[in-house]
């Protein structure tokens, strides 16, 4: 390779190198505005308390609705059975899975007793400036870190997240194997899974409060 070659080889490096971390920046301003949205939040006790476990939902439902594609994350939980209902019928899903996404994030942060958070340092460059990870650390009162991953995809009205880690858990893997699972014991009938989701991750969820 010759003098000149190998000069823009790395001008085009750079350039790569350069961008990523411009969109980094740009994704982890969404995610640390909205953190600290939501820290206020659970720096309310009222809303800490069980009878006022609705407000506290719908106060994270507003702080998420402008950064989380609820769409494109209730499609990839469906996978292969999203072709298998119609439009109608997909749009339910994204509506009923939206409620319950936004209340398992709700009660999971609650759950941990959250009093500060901390956005975590930039890890390996992305190889698509497109798709981002910012991870934030987030405190316990009694000290105890976890981590929050958040996956951000960049569209033509900004950043939205599209996946998110909670201390290791895989939110939307987790609910795309509890939905083939519920296909699965309903003999392939996903509109019935549709029309029971709800109840169902609510049931989950109970038994493990």
């Amino acid at each position: 390779m010759s003098y000149l070659n190998r000069c823009l080889a790395a001008l085009a490096m750079f350039f790569v190198a350069f961008t990523a971390n411009a969109s980094w920046d740009e994704a982890q301003g969404v995610v640390e505005q909205a953190s600290a949205s939501m820290m206020t939040v659970l720096e309310n006790e009222a809303l800490k308390q069980p009878e006022q476990e609705e407000p506290l939902i719908n106060e994270i439902e507003a702080i998420l609705n402008p950064v989380v594609d609820f769409d494109y994350v209730s499609k990839r939980v469906m996978g292969k059975y999203f072709r298998r209902v119609n439009e109608q019928q997909q749009q339910v899903f994204s509506g009923v899975f939206k409620d319950t996404m936004v209340r398992t994030f709700a009660k999971s942060l609650v759950g941990f007793d959250i009093v500060r958070y901390e956005m975590a340092p930039q890890g390996r460059p992305s190889p698509n400036a497109d798709k981002q990870i910012v991870s934030v650390y987030i405190y316990s009162s009694l000290g105890q870190q976890y981590t929050l991953v958040y996956y951000m995809l960049k569209q033509t009205d900004g950043w939205k997240l599209v996946n998110v880690l909670v201390d290791g858990i895989n939110l939307r893997l987790n609910f795309k194997n509890q939905f083939s699972d519920m296909v699965s014991r309903s003999n392939g009938d996903v509109k019935q899974v549709i029309s029971d989701w709800k109840i169902a991750i609510a049931n989950n969820s109970s038994k493990d409060s």
